[in-house]
């Protein structure tokens, strides 16, 4: 064996002495990195990456290859996910705040001890909303990580309060053969964005992003950015199959074409019905990048900030809506009742998770959306988790929520902490997905 091995049980526990029926000094989740400190079989001598303490663990309890983890950070009124996989690893959007880079300094701060670099194969913003991009500005400018590629949906923010001579904040609209409105302006590398920020239009804070992309890329931390749509089918990088590869599938943005100028459709807002006119952000939104993450026998839906027109748009044009099926979804655009039936049946996951905070404007995630959400989840026990619900004060400060997915191709589990765990060994609240249940009915 190697000097490394990972947790390979749903809740690994590490003992006081080389026995069963030793006391449990700590539990660890599966995937966890545990350090071999001696050996003496069947069992081993280990200590965790500032996890906790050590202990022994049996050998059955282990294996010497790393699983796929999924962090669904609590960033507040936002999204912000760390994906880790044996293939490589990625974030996909970064919250509002410096949440999601405190966060992060947090998980890696072994790393850093010693002395180490982070390295990112991709960084994906869903969409150009300040909920979703502003925090990574701060992950850019740091020079303890570097990044592959930053994928993005080639959509522009202009400054509405400067003169940059846009009807629209997204840029030029066309009026199609078919008479409806499409959005014309996008763009796809670092030299198109820096000259859009050279022309001092963009959104102060979707320029200030961008000039946290262009000087990563000026120190060699960064690769460049690319434009992501459903034309390019896979995450470049992430395109294997197998118990220890993530595949990632693009199944959105669709745009209006199939080769060629890529340009969208512009979606109403709703809340306007009947009108037709374009809307910024339902626009902007309803092009999110929707990935279908796939490692093992399980799978993961990222749609963004989807919202009804998008999500008919999508089921009207993908070409195999069973894609959307999977196990463990992203609640799109963070439990807003902007959410169409539809696409609910088609995904039926068997866990949810909400990404939300306590921004009062929006109330997300509101109650038809969880509601539909668990009414249209597969199994009888379907499991709905909250960034929001997760967060907790302790005699330390506040505990933010963060909800932890992990498998190794054949096991999937899901845990948050428990509010109440100093002192204790067991300190997670996990659940092995189907989830049967934790106590037995009685007849």
């Amino acid at each position: 064996m190697s000097d490394v091995v990972y947790g390979d049980k749903p809740e690994t526990i590490l003992r006081s002495a080389k026995r069963a029926s030793a006391r449990a000094k700590n539990h660890v989740l599966l995937g966890t990195w545990l350090n071999v400190l001696q050996r003496d079989p069947p069992w081993l001598e280990v200590e965790t990456a500032g996890r906790g303490p050590g202990g022994w663990v049996h050998e059955d309890d282990v294996s010497e290859t790393p699983c796929l983890k999924v962090f669904f950070t609590d960033v507040g009124q936002g999204d912000g996910t760390v994906i880790e996989s044996p293939t490589g690893n990625l974030l996909i959007d970064g919250g509002p705040t410096r949440g999601f880079h405190d966060f992060l300094g947090h998980l890696y701060r072994p790393t850093f001890a010693r002395g180490d670099a982070v390295h990112f194969d991709a960084v994906v913003m869903s969409h150009p909303d300040a909920d979703h991009f502003e925090g990574l500005t701060r992950v850019l400018k740091d020079s303890r990580f570097t990044f592959g590629w930053i994928y993005h949906n080639g959509i522009i923010r202009y400054d509405s309060r400067t003169s940059s001579g846009q009807p629209f904040d997204l840029g030029r609209i066309r009026t199609a053969d078919d008479g409806s409105a499409v959005l014309a302006e996008t763009f796809d590398d670092l030299d198109q964005v820096a000259a859009l920020v050279a022309g001092g239009h963009l959104m102060a804070r979707y320029r200030a992003f961008w000039e946290a992309a262009i000087e990563a890329h000026s120190q060699g931390r960064l690769k460049g950015a690319r434009r992501l749509t459903a034309r390019e089918e896979t995450l470049p990088g992430f395109r294997a199959v197998g118990d220890h590869h993530l595949k990632i599938d693009v199944l959105g943005p669709i745009p209006t074409g199939p080769s060629g100028r890529v340009e969208y459709a512009t979606f109403a807002d709703p809340h306007d019905h009947p009108s037709t006119d374009a809307s910024s952000s339902h626009t902007r939104n309803g092009h999110s990048i929707v990935l279908r993450l796939t490692f093992g026998d399980h799978s993961f839906l990222f749609g963004g900030d989807l919202n009804i027109p998008a999500e008919k748009h999508l089921l009207a044009r993908m070409g195999d809506p069973g894609m959307l099926r999977v196990d463990v979804a992203k609640a799109c655009h963070h439990g807003s009742s902007d959410f169409s039936v539809d696409f609910l049946k088609k995904v039926r996951p068997r866990v949810n998770v909400f990404s939300s905070g306590d921004n009062k404007s929006f109330d997300h995630p509101m109650a038809d959306a969880m509601g539909a959400a668990a009414r249209h989840s597969r199994g009888d026990r379907p499991l709905l988790f909250s960034t929001e619900l997760a967060r907790a004060p302790t005699g330390h400060g506040v505990h933010y929520g963060l909800i932890n997915a992990r498998s190794n191709g054949a096991t999937l589990v899901m845990a948050q902490m428990k509010e109440q765990h100093a002192g204790k060994a067991d300190v997670w609240d996990s659940y092995t997905v189907p989830w049967s249940g934790r106590f037995p009915e009685l007849d």
